[in-house]
């Protein structure tokens, strides 16, 4: 029972995540024309979105994957990649937010 719930909040959490970056990523462009470097900020938004599907991915194989099978190297593996994606879209994000402000 505590499997089937986890891995439905897992899948539930991965999906809104997903949606959030397909959001993120079609928007980008509307939401950047207010500001004095638009290109920029478009890069940013595209970088969050960019963290936001890798962390849908390693939510999805860490709670849901991981529930069904066992842990094999090769699911750590792309668990560990797709969170050290994550880190360097957020901290690109970070980057091109702050290089947009000024």
């Amino acid at each position: 029972m505590q499997k089937t719930i986890t891995m439905t909040f897992g899948g539930a959490i991965a999906v809104a995540l997903m949606l959030g970056a397909l959001y993120a990523w079609f928007n980008a462009a509307d939401r950047a024309l207010s500001s004095d470097h638009p290109d920029v900020l478009r890069w940013a938004a595209r970088s969050l979105a960019v963290a936001a599907a890798a962390g849908a991915q390693v939510v999805a194989l860490w709670l849901v994957v991981g529930r069904m099978y066992e842990n094999r190297t090769f699911n750590l593996g792309l668990r560990f990649v797709g969170a050290v994606v994550c880190c360097v879209a957020v901290v690109a994000a970070a980057a091109f937010g702050w290089a947009a402000r000024g």
